[in-house]
């Protein structure tokens, strides 16, 4: 009676081991950091979706990016004209371009639920890459559920309709594709890309130059530099 009762201590001791194991295992190894990243994305979907579906939009930006690309569709070019609720536009060129893509599909920027969708899209793209990154990085997926946890973040994407959303995802493109040395000549085009839509993306250059010269010496350095002025050329 003894015995059996001993067997079942060390048993039920084995048991709780194993189980403790394998939640680490879970939480602090790479080995199901996919199946982790997966739900986190259709939970973020859903979540999002959800969202949009539930929370009232609140117009701070969106109106005045339309009013600002329907100047250039309608012809006019002089920067100096074009003008939105909020003001004059101070965005770059490929800020025009894609926000002028938007007000054609989403009828002048009248279907606002349209957007916002295709903001949602925009939102897991990106947070679909930084896990992909982080996977690369080798980040224990213990911290990775702290990309859902923002609610401020959900706000900016689905309920403001920030350019920010747009410029952050080229942002991420490219850092991404400097994580990669078959990729990294991408790098300067897609950073370039995120800086013709808002400015502040132009702060990644010193860093983004830093790694250039690292991957390939001054070459390539000099070469994305010429890739990120051309391309803004080319989009003006």
């Amino acid at each position: 009676m003894v015995a059996r009762k001993g067997r079942r201590i060390r048993t039920d001791i084995s048991l709780s081991r194993k189980a403790k194991d394998f939640m680490a295992e879970i939480l602090f190894t790479q080995r199901f950091y996919s199946a982790i990243a997966v739900l986190l994305i259709v939970f973020e979907t859903v979540v999002t979706f959800t969202i949009i579906r539930r929370v009232s939009y609140t117009e701070i930006d969106w109106k005045a990016y339309m009013q600002e690309v329907a100047g250039v569709i309608s012809g006019e070019r002089n920067y100096t004209k074009l003008q939105g609720a909020t003001g004059p536009l101070v965005y770059p060129a490929g800020f025009v371009w894609i926000f002028g893509l938007l007000w054609q599909v989403t009828d002048r920027g009248k279907d606002i639920r349209l957007a916002q969708y295709v903001f949602l899209g925009i939102y897991v793209a990106t947070q679909a890459l930084v896990l992909l990154m982080y996977k690369r990085a080798r980040i224990p997926p213990v911290l990775v559920g702290l990309l859902v946890m923002s609610r401020r973040l959900h706000s900016i994407y689905v309920l403001r309709l920030f350019n920010d959303c747009v410029a952050t995802a080229f942002a991420h493109m490219a850092i991404f594709a400097m994580c990669n040395r078959r990729s990294i000549q991408w790098s300067g085009l897609l950073l370039s890309a995120g800086i013709a839509v808002k400015m502040n993306v132009i702060l990644m250059l010193p860093g983004a130059a830093f790694l250039w010269w690292r991957a390939g010496g001054w070459r390539l350095a000099l070469t994305q530099a010429a890739v990120v002025v051309g391309s803004q050329v080319a989009v003006a």
